[in-house]
């Protein structure tokens, strides 16, 4: 993952957001199998759709251990096939 220009992160083609979600600018791309300065290189390139490339607007713990004591206090589904716990 790397913080990048919001601009510059959603020209890369294979980019999966949700839509109408609000994401600051820098935003975290979560790329896996291309590193996010390749994609960042050549947004365009038709090799991106091969992978698994978003937008991560959360926050994020290495563990779930490392999360502790906490509440979900909302659960919804926000896009097909995609859940927010709050």
């Amino acid at each position: 993952a790397q913080l990048a220009p919001l601009a510059d992160a959603r020209a890369v083609s294979a980019l999966r957001a949700v839509f109408g979600e609000a994401y600051p600018d820098p935003v975290r791309v979560v790329s896996v199998g291309v590193p996010v300065a390749e994609l960042l290189a050549a947004p365009t390139n038709d090799a991106w759709a091969a992978s698994s490339i978003e937008f991560c607007g959360g926050t994020h713990v290495q563990r779930t251990s490392d999360a502790r004591a906490f509440a979900i206090v909302e659960e919804a589904g926000i896009a097909k096939g995609v859940r927010r716990v709050v």
